[in-house]
């Protein structure tokens, strides 16, 4: 132990006269305040929106069902637009019980945007199908979902790394190259304790300043350091076991008594390999292998399935009057499979029925996609750190998955809701507003499971870390340090 403190003061001593370690750190925190800064921008856009969109729900429906309590009250029709009409079901679902289905940002999404930047965090619903719902109000500039966002999940799994290798390239070669190894080597002091001890000073001395950073960082802008302990604990437990396995990795390195140059360009060259080349060649393979249908091919069958389906309306609508002959008799008039509502709901169920097929050919080769990856993630830490962070924040393929999934169980209701009443041929009263359906997002079981399944994740990344301390340590074996590669400048 008192080798350990002596070296590590030793090593701080070099580390504070070194002017470019310390510009690197400097940088560190402007690049984890910035990216903090714009993950708090970006939620708070996303609130903000939020809120707007529960007003205007609250404020219309409330409006409207004043304004048919009005029309009860006088006996009077409606006089304005017929589409808009709040008395009949078909214009109370298309506009003036229009309810939204949304997905509210964890408090950890600051960490990283992950999908929240490519997939809808709202829905409106209405009578309309269901490929409708994936409203465009929220499209971004094209450059920018092309190179990303900055993030706290990029400084940690692209730039945290660099650091790393700056800080760790010349642990052995730096002594070796100032001539003070063949001292240390004459010294009671072996050179594998000379090495480790310098690796774990400053393996713990970036994990306590990133960590306190980022715990800095979250509480300045706005997260409940308490509320989200566990979530936190687990951001800084997955970002230490990342660190780890650099460290592990650069020590196997200068464990091969090379230069310092050589060091860098085989630490730098590896990086470059794990977390730029490898993921690229996987998805390059994941869309070869199992390669998305044609989405002209899915806009055209919908064009067509919608046409035909339009020059039907009245056969589809008497059709499904046969096969529901409960709602005829229930109806409060005469059947008329003229009627232009339950005509255009019953073209719209049948566009979704006809396209059904195609959809699912989509989600299939998606989720083939997504298995591939998940399998052979580990030839790169980069794509599972990436994940496990994503899944943190609450932002990640599995958590908008799941949204949408809800959110259709949700329309669907909605939809069944104005049905009846629209095949009833009944009118909407004052109190039918009050029972519009309504339904709001919660975290499934399944993506319990999703978190959980990080942890094997985080041990993966320390084992890799292991053994490549073990495979560093076994080459500067006290047999082997008379090697001139370990002498020689």
């Amino acid at each position: 132990m008192r080798n350990f403190y002596f070296i590590a003061f030793y090593d701080w001593l070099m580390l504070r006269a070194n002017k470019m370690l310390l510009s690197c750190f400097a940088l560190l925190v402007l690049f984890v305040a910035f990216a903090l800064w714009t993950g708090q921008q970006r939620i708070a856009f996303h609130r903000t929106t939020l809120a707007k969109v529960k007003a205007t729900e609250k404020r219309q429906l409330a409006e409207k069902r004043q304004l048919v309590a009005d029309l009860e009250q006088s006996g009077k029709p409606f006089t304005g637009n017929s589409h808009r009409d709040p008395t009949e079901p078909n214009g109370a679902a298309n506009s003036a019980a229009n309810r939204y289905f949304s997905l509210a940002p964890a408090p950890l999404a600051v960490v990283a945007v992950g999908q929240s930047d490519l997939r809808a965090y709202y829905y409106k619903f209405g009578l309309h199908k269901k490929q409708a719902l994936y409203h465009g109000e929220e499209i971004e500039n094209a450059s920018i979902l092309y190179n990303g966002h900055f993030d706290l999940a990029f400084v940690i799994t692209f730039l945290l790394p660099l650091l790393v290798i700056a800080l760790t390239f010349n642990v052995v070669a730096g002594e070796k190259e100032r001539s003070t190894l063949p001292l240390i080597l004459a010294s009671t002091t072996s050179l594998r304790s000379v090495a480790l001890n310098k690796f774990v000073f400053r393996f713990a001395l970036l994990s306590l300043f990133f960590s306190g950073l980022v715990v800095m960082g979250l509480a300045f802008f706005g997260v409940s350091i308490a509320q989200e302990a566990a979530g936190i604990a687990a951001l800084l437990g997955i970002t230490t076991a990342y660190k780890a396995f650099w460290f592990g990795l650069s020590f196997g390195i200068n464990s091969q008594g090379k230069g310092s140059g050589f060091n860098a360009a085989v630490l730098v060259g590896g990086w470059l390999a794990l977390l730029v080349v490898l993921p690229a060649l996987l998805s390059v393979a994941a869309n070869a292998y199992y390669p998305m249908p044609s989405r002209v091919e899915l806009i055209a069958e919908t064009r067509e399935a919608s046409e035909e389906a339009k020059k039907n309306g009245a056969q589809i609508l008497a059709q499904y009057f046969e096969d529901h002959p409960e709602l005829a008799a229930q109806a409060s008039k005469p059947v008329d499979t003229k009627n232009f509502a339950a005509s255009s709901l019953m073209v719209n169920l049948e566009v979704e029925k006809a396209i059904r097929p195609l959809e699912e050919k989509f989600e299939a080769q998606k989720d083939k996609q997504a298995r591939l990856v998940a399998q052979w993630r580990f030839v790169s830490p980069a794509i599972f750190v990436q994940q496990m962070l994503e899944n943190l924040a609450a932002t990640g393929d599995a958590h908008y998955l799941d949204f949408e999934q809800q959110m259709q169980a949700a329309h669907a209701k909605y939809r069944a809701f104005f049905t009846q009443k629209i095949i009833k041929q009944e009118k909407m009263r004052a109190a039918d507003y009050d029972q519009v359906p309504q339904s709001q997002y919660t975290n499934s079981p399944g993506l319990v499971r999703a978190n959980r399944a990080g942890f094997w994740d985080t041990l993966w990344l320390l084992g890799a870390g292991f053994v490549a301390i073990i495979w560093g340590l076994l080459q500067v074996a006290p047999q082997k340090m008379a090697e001139p590669r370990w002498i020689e400048a």
